[in-house]
């Protein structure tokens, strides 16, 4: 009687999967919810993010560590910021209807309750990205503006005749607004930078320097200088920098030809910076879009400037190629347990890797877009008890511990196909 396949080939298959699946990290193809949960390896607890719904309005979600949906908030006008607070309100950024002038423009700045009700709320015309809350209640924010035109022959790098129309450029001011809703701080960068040390990316137009969207907001006692500061991310220059409030100097930076259209950049507690690096824009990848494009998770050591972590989905001269990639969005959060929360905006992707850079937790939403991303454990707020009982926002998601799993019984089930068809062919 012939073999109907051979027994070996199928036990070298699956141990060389098995490997595989250690060493990389694929991108998973599964149902939309939670794809990949490792209940001893992930930091449990409650994970919020905000998506829109088809009127393009806001919704901010809480869900478990199943992706089941325990509370929401829906808000009438699309959010690009939502932070849920301690005490289990929310601050948002909104963008009301109509057209806005720059990337990440929103024209209000409100708390809501946990019911939704406002409780406060700042209008400005020119907010964009952010709105950061600081330990004495003042809200930070950040507006553009129109760079003094004496001022832009100083912007170096960029495409040449990309201005905006006469000859102009946006720039940034970054305000402080207490709850009076009176500015009572402001820092302009053409005010204090050296414009023509912080270069626009060369494949950037020049409508907009130097595009700040984001700021971590350093309290005193912090980590890196021990005064109130400010970390922000310079977008479209590729930078880090850090300002000092009382003098309003720059006194880190960091960045320039190593990041590309970073977001989301943190002080850790020991004292590392961490950042989203998108990759949009990066040199010698050729078309920005494409597969050769990818965004990386960075640590920096700042005191030596240097990278002492880096994770992008995937190893040097891997055949697939696979990683992840968000050319806009992007968020990074280290947890408690050293594990990494990582958010691929653009295809509505967080995932939460460990030391090894195993992927121990992964939920996919729906509909891609997903932003403010944050995870919560039951010591990190006070309104847990005011948590709905799940609500099953997926029945076909799967809890497993292994994401390579379906690939693994799929290339199985092919790999005896062949088996067959060669045996077929021999007798």
């Amino acid at each position: 009687m012939k073999k109907i396949f051979d027994f070996k080939f199928f036990v070298i298959l699956f141990v060389a999967l098995l490997f595989l699946n250690k060493v990389y990290a694929y991108p998973t193809v599964y149902p939309t919810g939670v794809t990949v949960y490792n209940k001893t390896e992930a930091y449990n607890g409650y994970t919020s993010f905000a998506s829109t719904d088809t009127e393009g309005n806001s919704i901010v979600y809480i869900i478990d560590m199943k992706g089941n949906i325990l509370h929401e908030w829906y808000i009438n006008g699309s959010t690009i910021n939502n932070l849920v607070l301690k005490d289990g309100h929310i601050l948002s950024n909104i963008r009301l209807k109509g057209k806005c002038p720059v990337m990440g423009c929103v024209q209000a700045i409100e708390e809501r309750d946990w019911d939704g009700n406002i409780v406060w709320q700042y209008k400005n015309n020119k907010l964009h990205h952010l709105a950061e809350p600081m330990t004495n209640g003042s809200i930070l924010t950040i507006e553009w503006d129109l760079l003094p035109k004496e001022l832009i022959s100083q912007v170096k790098g960029g495409i040449s005749g990309t201005e905006l129309e006469n000859n102009t450029m946006y720039t940034d001011v970054i305000k402080v607004v207490n709850k009076n809703k009176e500015v009572v701080w402001e820092w302009h960068p053409y005010r204090h930078l050296n414009i023509s040390d912080w270069p626009l990316n060369s494949a950037e137009n020049r409508k907009y320097w130097p595009n700040i969207n984001r700021i971590d907001y350093l309290p005193e006692g912090n980590l890196f200088n021990g005064k109130e500061s400010l970390l922000v991310s310079f977008r479209a220059t590729d930078s880090l920098g850090i300002i000092n409030m009382k003098t309003k100097e720059i006194i880190w930076k960091w960045g320039n030809g190593i990041l590309a259209h970073q977001h989301d950049p943190q002080l850790l507690k020991n004292g590392n910076i961490i950042v989203f690096d998108n990759g949009f824009l990066r040199p010698n990848v050729g078309d920005p879009q494409t597969s050769k494009s990818f965004s990386r998770i960075i640590e920096i050591n700042p005191r030596v400037k240097k990278i002492v972590w880096e994770y992008d989905g995937t190893m040097p001269n891997h055949m697939m190629g696979f990683g992840f990639y968000s050319f806009i969005g992007g968020f990074v959060e280290k947890l408690p347990n050293d594990n990494t929360l990582i958010t691929e905006t653009t295809i509505g992707r967080i995932f939460e890797v460990n030391k090894q850079e195993d992927i121990v937790w992964e939920y996919v939403h729906p509909k891609a877009g997903v932003d403010s991303v944050y995870r919560f454990s039951l010591d990190d707020v006070d309104w847990a008890e005011k948590l709905s009982p799940p609500k099953e926002q997926n029945k076909f998601s799967i809890e497993i511990p292994n994401q390579f799993l379906w690939i693994i019984i799929l290339i199985l089930i092919i790999g005896l196909l062949v088996s067959l068809r060669l045996n077929k062919k021999k007798s």
